[in-house]
């Protein structure tokens, strides 16, 4: 998604957020032992409260529809966070304005970057929300944080987290069936966002260059768009992958290019999209992955 943002604007909310903490910050919830906390995205926030229960609060800061790469904290994110004793955030610059707000919060705080998490590192696929594997991964490392700030509920966190990887698992197997039948065909999107996703399918993604220009909201150059133009007009790839997130003209043209080829389109989002979670978020499109494989 688009990353343009007002540099300056942005440095100014910061300062502001940060004299604002000065004096406002609040550590009675860490010195009670209360555990308070708070997530980037929509999507993490899910397995916090799974594995929470009731025994703490989750809140998130960007709201569903909201571009996190250009999200501007306001001060009332920054109370929301000098208030936690847990952070999630996803890591690999995506969400790099909440590491200002962590900064803010002193001693007391727990930061779980799901990035490291996944053994990732700058400059890797930032979209690892779409790796089957990782809400259950967070689940544990989300049981094993709390226990540590509540050991009389270790247990509860514990079979939580297991309750909630086992929803997960149907998702998971659902993507191992794909897999077998995938037949490592040639896929194109508009953007790495659902790559995680298709390389567990076994798809190979064959437009690298030209999603990643669309991501960085720049214009793809003329020898990509070509390409990629008559791979899906001469069926060189099974699908093509539409982030209806983001407008662009190019990515329409491309997927009704698609439907006059009778090239099918995934339509995916990069946040969960309100009134759904996770889990059939993520079911939605990778049915929309098999009902394309039942009809070859």
């Amino acid at each position: 998604m688009k990353r343009i943002v007002k540099i300056s604007s942005i440095l100014f909310s910061f300062i502001t957020i940060a004299l604002f903490l000065t004096g406002c910050k609040n550590q009675d919830s860490q010195k009670s032992n209360k555990i308070d906390v708070v997530t980037t995205t929509n999507f993490y926030a899910e397995p916090a409260k799974a594995v929470l229960g009731n025994h703490g609060k989750v809140k998130y800061i960007v709201k569903p529809g909201t571009n996190p790469h250009d999200f501007n904290p306001k001060n009332s994110d920054a109370v929301l966070a000098s208030k936690a004793t847990v952070v999630v955030e996803n890591g690999l610059g995506y969400d790099e304005w909440m590491d200002k707000l962590d900064s803010n919060n002193g001693n007391y705080l727990t930061v779980i970057n799901v990035g490291k998490l996944m053994n990732k590192k700058n400059g890797d696929n930032e979209h690892i929300w779409y790796d089957p594997n990782t809400m259950s991964k967070l689940a544990d490392k989300l049981a094993a944080t709390y226990s540590k700030l509540q050991p009389k509920n270790k247990k509860v966190f514990e079979k939580n987290a297991e309750a909630y990887k086992n929803k997960m698992k149907k998702n998971q197997t659902l993507v191992k069936e794909l897999a077998t039948k995938s037949k490592h065909q040639n896929v194109a999107v508009s953007e790495p966002v659902f790559n995680y996703s298709l390389e567990a399918m076994g798809y190979k993604v064959i437009d690298s260059s030209f999603a990643n220009a669309i991501e960085k909201d720049v214009d793809p150059s003329p020898k990509d768009l070509v390409k990629l133009r008559n791979d899906i007009k001469h069926h060189k790839v099974a699908f093509f992958v539409e982030n209806i997130q983001e407008e662009n003209k190019t990515v329409s043209g491309l997927a009704e290019l698609a439907k006059k080829n009778n090239v099918p389109v995934v339509k995916v989002t990069e946040t969960v999209p309100a009134g759904t979670n996770y889990f059939d978020w993520m079911n939605s499109q990778y049915q929309q992955v098999k009902k394309i494989q039942d009809k070859d």
